[in-house]
C-alpha cells in the first residue's frame, strides 16, 4: 500500500469484515529506527506487527506475523 488513502481504505475493510476487533497489547518493544507491538486479537491469536520508521518518524514498512494462521 501506498500513501494515506489506500491505508485508510484497507483498515476500513478490516473492520467491515471483523467489527467485533479488539485486542489487547501485551508488550510494546522500541527501538531507534521503529517498534514491534505483540498483542492479542479478540481470536485469541497472537500478533507481532514491526513497523519501521523513516527518517521523519512516518511507518516507511509495516510487517506482521501470526502466531495461528488467521481465520
Amino acid at each position: 500500500m501506498h500513501g494515506r488513502a489506500e491505508l485508510r481504505r484497507h483498515f476500513e475493510r478490516g473492520l467491515e469484515l471483523a467489527p467485533g476487533l479488539t485486542f489487547t497489547e501485551e508488550a510494546l518493544l522500541a527501538g531507534p529506527s521503529g517498534y514491534a507491538l505483540l498483542y492479542r486479537r479478540e481470536t485469541g491469536n497472537r500478533v507481532l506487527d514491526v513497523v519501521e520508521l523513516d527518517e521523519h518518524g512516518q511507518a516507511a514498512r509495516v510487517r506482521a506475523f501470526y502466531q495461528d494462521v488467521q481465520q
